[in-house]
This record gives structure tokens, sequence and C-alpha cells, in this order.
């Protein structure tokens, strides 16, 4: 119950990240208040917005697995919940860059990104009430692209719908999460970490269904930039995910 593909597999996911980067120009300085500086790149493009949204993907996989590891696995589902939304925006933008031309939600959404942080209270309440594109769209352009590749559009619309409702549960505290952690052993919370091998496994089990997204949503950036060699690389990180059948938690009953 290691888990020893999907934490190979994790190791190996800066290299796509990097080579994705390396196709932009160098980010600069950029001077703000007191001082400050913030990075950034020199143009605002969808290709820097799935970056982005990459480099904090990556980042989101492996501290997920490091909770989970350590049994905090409420947060880690919260976390994973986060991730999953970072590769959901890059297919929701891929899907702009093969038609070769983007919708008015997918135009929005790489407009608004681009949107400067406001430097105080005032600047923020002085600014119009913003209004960001949501979920519903973002899936909408999955089940457009799961049409096009002949797959059960509804069926994934369906099963995706689901999925969030659980991992949002995490995200927004809901009871059934909170009482994930009382044990009748002691009638307390566990906060300092699940004390039980077989919600660890599952947890872990969830980490690696959510590396099957974030694989998928790299390969798309490798196959939209046509760097065959990374593209197959992702594809083989894929196949071996899903023959190690690590998706599943293997046989949680024998846990306790």
């Amino acid at each position: 119950m290691n888990f020893p593909v999907t934490r190979e597999i994790i190791a190996q996911l800066d290299t796509p990240v990097h080579s994705f980067a390396e196709l932009l120009p160098v980010p600069v300085s950029n001077p703000f208040s007191g001082g400050n500086f913030r990075w950034s790149y020199p143009l605002q493009s969808a290709e820097v917005v799935q970056v982005a949204k990459a480099v904090r993907m990556v980042s989101g996989i492996r501290a997920a697995l490091r909770l989970a590891d350590e049994g905090f696995t409420t947060e880690c589902c919260a976390l994973l919940r986060i991730v999953s939304d970072f590769a959901a925006e890059i297919l929701f933008i891929g899907e702009g860059i093969i038609a070769g031309e983007f919708n008015s939600s997918q135009q929005k959404f790489i407009n608004d990104f681009f949107i400067p942080f406001p430097t105080d209270p005032e600047e923020l309440a002085a600014r119009e009430r913003e209004y960001y594109i949501g979920r519903r769209e973002i899936i909408a352009a999955h089940v457009r692209l799961a049409q096009r590749a002949g797959a059960d559009s509804k069926q994934l619309a369906l099963l995706v719908a689901y999925l969030n409702k659980g991992y949002d549960s995490y995200i927004h505290g809901a009871y059934i999460t909170a009482m994930e952690l009382f044990t009748g052993e002691t009638h307390t919370f566990m906060l300092n970490g699940h004390k039980s091998s077989r919600v660890q496994a599952a947890t872990r089990a969830g980490v690696a269904g959510k590396l099957h997204e974030v694989i998928v949503a790299l390969a798309l950036m490798a196959s939209t930039r046509k760097m065959i060699s990374l593209s197959s690389s992702l594809q083989d990180m894929l196949q071996r995910l899903e023959k190690s059948d690590e998706q599943s938690g293997g046989n949680l009953e024998a846990l306790v």
C-alpha cells in the first residue's frame, strides 16, 4: 500500500513543467509598493496561464501526497480539489488552443488571470464587483473534448460532478469531513493525523486518481506545443499509472 508508481511519477513531473516554461520568455521583476517586487512574464498569453496553473498543480499534487503520508487525510482531500481545478482549467484553455480561437468564456478567463492584485483594501473596494468563469463553463469544455474523442461525454459529466461534490465537502468543512477525524477508541478527534491505515491508503488512492488528471492536463499541453518526445513520455506515465491500479486503492478491506 505504498503506491510506488504514484510516487515515482510525481517525482518526475518537474521535467514537463520546466520544459513548458522554457518555451516562454524569462520572467522579469516588477517593483511595487514598499520597495518589493514580483516576478511576471513579459507577455500575457494562454500559454502563460497554462504554465502557471501547471506549476501550482504539480506542487499541489506533491504536497497532497505528503499530507496523506502524515495522516492529514481531510487536508489532503481539500488540496486535491484545488489540484483538480488547476488540471480542469488547463484543459479548458487547451480546448481553445486546439480550436485556434477562444470562446468568450475562455478569453475572459485568460484576461481575468492577468488582472493585477489590488495593492490595498481601498483599491479592492473601488473596483467593480468581479465575476469569474465558473466550473460549469470549464467542465463544458471537457464534455466537448470528450465528444470530439468519441468518449461517453454524458457519463463523464456525471462522474466529474459526483467527484467534485465529494471533494468540495473537504474544502467547505462539511459535517461528514469533521466526523471522519473522530475515533470511538478515545472519543476524541484525531487532530494530529488519522490513525487508520485503511483511511490513509484510501487517501493515497485519491492522490493517484488526481495524478491521472494531472498527467492528462500536462499531456494536452505537450500535444498542443507539438513536443512529441515529452508527449510520449507523459503517455507512458499514464499507462503505467493505469496498469498499476493504484487508483483503486487495492484491498482496503484488509486494513483497519
